[in-house]
């Protein structure tokens, strides 16, 4: 028998225990929320948030590198792969 869920003041809901585990739904996360001829379906919805702490791929290009390896080492590198790969 699925879990009754009583609307509340401002309309919420509490979602049940077992649904949240198995749809791995957090305090904090985003569900839509799709009126249907059968009712209402929430659907959970994974935002990626940009945080202050994540560093930016521009400030890693833009470290500086030690350069270990010419081209042409690169060159050679690849075209021994390539040769065991079977690919000229």
């Amino acid at each position: 028998m699925p879990d009754l869920v009583r609307v509340k003041e401002k309309f919420q809901v509490t979602i049940p225990l077992a649904v949240r585990r198995r749809l791995a739904v957090n305090e904090g996360d985003y569900l839509e929320a799709i009126a249907s001829d059968d009712g209402i379906l929430l659907r959970p919805q994974r935002l990626v948030q940009a945080t202050a702490n994540r560093p930016s791929l521009l400030d890693f290009l833009a470290e500086p590198r030690a350069h270990t390896r010419s081209r042409q080492a690169i060159d050679e590198s690849l075209a021994e792969d390539r040769g065991a790969w079977g690919e000229r």
